[in-house]
């Protein structure tokens, strides 16, 4: 063998031993780096059920109440629509029974519009817009009475869940005038009232 031949076997046998050396930190490598970052599931494997998914729509109802110098009790079911995870846009329809002993007896119907943010687990705000008929029937043989009164209705509540789907929630609301007559027709609206109801998330 000449001097070239050996050089060239002695850099090929070097070359070789490089090889192995190679791959193994190769794997080492992307072993390690699998092992960090997890390929994910195909979406057809992932469960659905996943806490990334939220609820889009809720619907419910519930009963309300005041009582004091104007006393009242009220019925309502609701429904509405998350547009975000902590923001609720709602609807609700109501019927309550409205009275003050020794002056009249009266029948409200309306229906509403709020938007409840939440500010904390647990705690929401409630903002919206009531539009109530109100038939009012005089104690003192009066002719009946019908009004059409606006009102904004703010609040805050509390919202606690029973399951991942059912809660129960609590608000309590103070109506505000929007206009002059309903302000000049109606001074209940002074009177904080509550409301108690349950939903289902959907």
């Amino acid at each position: 063998m000449t001097t070239i031949e050996f050089v060239f076997a002695k850099r090929i046998r070097k070359e070789y031993l490089l090889l192995p050396l190679f791959f193994f930190l190769f794997f080492s490598f992307f072993t390690c780096f699998t092992q960090t970052e997890p390929t994910p599931k195909p979406q057809s494997l992932q469960d659905e059920t996943s806490s990334n998914k939220r609820p889009t729509f809720t619907v419910g109802g519930g009963v309300g109440f005041q009582f004091g110098t104007y006393n009242s009790v009220e019925l309502y079911p609701m429904g509405g629509i998350y547009i975000k995870p902590w923001l609720l846009a709602q609807i609700n329809g109501q019927y309550a029974y409205l009275w003050r002993k020794g002056y009249y007896d009266s029948h409200i119907w309306g229906i509403g519009a709020a938007l409840q943010p939440w500010i904390a687990k647990k705690v929401l705000l409630h903002a919206g817009y009531e539009f109530n008929q109100i038939c009012f029937q005089w104690l003192d043989g009066s002719k009946q009475q019908v009004m059409n009164l606006h009102f904004a209705v703010i609040g805050v509540g509390y919202k606690q869940y029973l399951s991942k789907t059912v809660y129960c929630q609590a608000l309590i609301l103070l109506n505000i005038p929007l206009n002059q007559s309903t302000l000049n027709s109606y001074s209940y609206n002074y009177y904080p009232y509550f409301r108690i109801g349950v939903g289902v998330d959907l």
